[in-house]
């Protein structure tokens, strides 16, 4: 009887350690067939490099345009609303209205609709609660974009910085 159960226990032993051996080959196969995480599509987008922290990213979905370089974001489930950092566009309420409807409708061909990358600078918000972000799509550096197509302007805004040389120099 006791051989009978020690024979048991070691050809269950065995068969455990073959099952389990198994599972594990199937899952480093699994493992090892698996695409190789890609680096994101913008990060080959012309003048990221300026961006203090990339590994800092933030994606959101674009609901809804509000002018040349405000965005209202679904973030986390939440609605944000996002103002372009290190550029100017006209205001909708100034003599400079035909450039701002211009800016706006730039603004909405660029992201209207699309998932965005978000970048902080240094500052987090502003006076008014908005983020504060660089804004990229797999296609384009939206606030670099902007500028360089005459719709918006660079503008210093302390202590937000790290991209203002690179917006001057697109305004030509």
């Amino acid at each position: 009887m006791r051989k009978t159960i020690t024979i048991c226990f070691l050809i269950s032993m065995i068969t455990a350690s073959c099952s389990l051996s198994e599972r594990f080959a199937a899952a480093l196969d699994a493992f090892l067939a698996a695409p190789e995480e890609q680096a994101p599509k913008y990060s080959d987008l012309e003048g990221i490099g300026c961006i203090p922290n990339l590994a800092g990213v933030e994606e959101a979905r674009v609901i809804r345009v509000i002018d040349g370089d405000s965005i209202e974001v679904l973030l986390d489930g939440e609605k944000i609303e996002v103002r372009y950092i290190g550029i100017n566009t006209p205001e909708y309420y100034s003599n400079e209205r035909d450039a701002a409807i211009r800016a706006t409708e730039a603004n909405k061909n660029l992201v209207a609709g699309k998932t965005i990358y978000l970048f902080r600078d240094r500052s987090d918000t502003d006076d008014y609660g908005r983020l504060l972000r660089y804004v990229l799509t797999n296609d384009a550096f939206i606030n670099l974009e902007l500028v360089r197509e005459g719709f918006a302007e660079a503008r210093e805004y302390p202590p937000d910085t790290a991209c203002h040389e690179l917006f001057k120099k697109a305004a030509h």
